[in-house]
């Protein structure tokens, strides 16, 4: 078996991705989306997954479809799995930074040293300690990887979303109608995910959102959902820091 691997740095659309690829592949009735344990389920997070005997443990409602799994690692850290289709979403690094900042719900008085941080090493200590690769190592290493890949470009997703969805479906050889795409963009709308973790963190529901924000109350897992936030916290001077560190990478991905 091959697998499919969705990857990303932590924070760049991952999860976003996950709902769209369900979507595709698991919902032909096109039926509303009102939970995340599907996803779950359907498109797993690669380390959450048991191991046993050196074979990952799918969820039996996989059996004989096409698998799906979630990454943050590089191509080197996943040479050891059988690939097939690799999906890889790049996000501006300042606005995973300030999604960075939400999720670990660090306090504004460590920003400035937290910035520094990642202006130098591209990744942040808690992410450091996971075994993550940095944010450039991860980009550059799975764009030279020589596999079978499809950039998708966050910033393109929200601003041009018919036609990233487009590009993926080809991508799978999937013929798109015009119902299924828009039904697509409102079942995976930032609204319709964030209102779907509300009610799961209301619920305590099992599911993707719970297992990734455990009890951090008053916060989300779906936090704002569009591009250039990074505007909105930080100054001048932080904003030089990180472009300076990052610029390269930004122009040269069109971020």
């Amino acid at each position: 078996m091959k697998f499919n691997i969705i990857t990303s740095f932590p924070k760049s659309g991952n999860t976003w991705l996950r709902y769209i690829i369900y979507d595709l592949f698991f919902n032909p009735q096109n039926k509303e989306n009102n939970n995340s344990l599907d996803i779950h389920k359907f498109i797993p997070d690669l380390h959450a997954l048991k191991v046993i005997n050196n074979q990952l443990i799918l969820d039996k409602v996989l059996k004989d479809k096409k698998v799906f799994l979630k990454t943050h690692l590089s191509y080197n850290q996943m040479i050891k799995y059988p690939m097939d289709k690799i999906i890889l979403i790049i996000r501006n690094p300042l606005d995973v930074f300030v999604s960075l900042l939400n999720f670990y719900n660090y306090d504004d008085t460590k920003k400035d040293e937290l910035i520094d941080f990642f202006a130098k090493h591209h990744t942040l200590p808690i992410l450091k300690k996971f075994g993550f690769p940095t944010w450039s190592q991860h980009t550059s290493d799975w764009i030279d990887s020589n596999t079978n890949l499809h950039t998708v470009r966050y910033k393109s997703l929200i601003d041009n979303f018919d036609m990233e969805i487009q590009k993926l479906s080809e991508f799978f050889g999937i013929v798109l109608s015009r119902e299924k795409l828009d039904h697509l963009k409102l079942n995976t709308s930032f609204i319709k995910l964030r209102n779907i973790e509300k009610e799961e963190k209301k619920n305590n529901s099992e599911g993707v959102f719970n297992q990734a924000m455990g009890n951090k109350k008053g916060r989300y897992f779906m936090n704002v959902g569009r591009n250039n936030n990074y505007k909105n916290l930080l100054n001048e001077e932080q904003t030089l820091i990180l472009k300076k560190s990052f610029g390269d990478y930004i122009d040269k991905y069109s971020l």
